[in-house]
């Protein structure tokens, strides 16, 4: 029975490792992105920022895979 409960404080203490990594890594949570993503094609909706296409974003990822090499 200890031993279950030592390997299940190990699997938390790991958990808790990883909670803190993929929050260093990722800037904000998925919720607050949605939000973001929303309150931008609202703004391109409304003529406030210029629309972008599809091909757009293929040549930024073009351009950022090129930066980061």
């Amino acid at each position: 029975m200890l031993k279950n409960r030592d390997k299940r404080k190990l699997t938390e203490k790991e958990e808790q490792a990883m909670n803190a990594e993929i929050n260093q890594t990722r800037p904000c949570t998925i919720s607050e992105s949605i939000i973001q993503s929303c309150k931008e094609i609202k703004s391109m909706r409304e003529g406030k920022t210029p629309k972008r296409s599809l091909e757009d974003l293929f040549t930024n990822i073009d351009k950022w895979s090129k930066e980061e090499k």
